[in-house]
């Protein structure tokens, strides 16, 4: 028995990743850039894959898509502690178009969480609160749900940014995660 799990990255195929759809290469969360993503072992090569897919694929991204890129590798910066890169990459990853969402103030949360500014944080995370519900959310909801099988709440993110909250002092990748899960369980008890 091995005792000691592998740090080596996992195997994939470069070329055939960027050779993807948009869509295939971000949303299908059994291929693409997510399952490499989602080893701490091959996060920088996940961050670099989508670097590479963009610069690649530029031109067949939507503004909504580049984005999108642009947010996760950012995440994945993040996770990785390369703190001022994961800032500007998320800064490009905010879609003015989706200024009703709330993402811009998820983004600020986000950044604001990454250089220890609790304050801006906290008003990052009132702001993003206080949002009121698109009146076109349930049906863009149901569409998400139809498409990805997932459920969307609003506003989104808001337990992201409570989770970042409850556990300040610690990594990125660990306030995002368990901390994230262990705010929307104490949050669904007190209801």
């Amino acid at each position: 028995m091995n005792l000691f799990p592998s740090t080596s990255p996992a195997p994939h195929d470069r070329a055939a990743l960027l050779a993807l759809s948009p869509a295939d290469f971000d949303q299908d969360l059994e291929g693409g850039w997510r399952p490499l993503g989602e080893k701490p072992e091959c996060a920088a090569i996940a961050a670099d894959l989508l670097a590479a897919y963009r610069k690649a694929r530029c031109g067949d991204l939507t503004q909504s898509e580049l984005h999108t890129n642009y947010w996760h590798e950012g995440q994945l910066r993040a996770g990785l502690g390369q703190t001022q890169a994961a800032t500007r990459l998320m800064m490009a990853g905010v879609n003015p178009e989706m200024s009703r969402s709330g993402f811009s103030d998820y983004a600020l949360g986000t950044i604001a969480f990454l250089h220890q500014d609790r304050p801006g944080l906290i008003a990052a995370r009132e702001r993003l609160a206080a949002l009121p519900k698109p009146a076109d959310f349930d049906q863009a909801a149901a569409r998400f749900k139809a498409a990805y099988g997932l459920d969307l709440e609003w506003p989104a993110n808001l337990k992201v940014l409570d989770g970042f909250i409850a556990c300040f002092d610690r990594p990125y990748n660990e306030a995002y995660g368990s901390c994230a899960a262990a705010a929307e369980k104490a949050a669904a008890g007190r209801h």
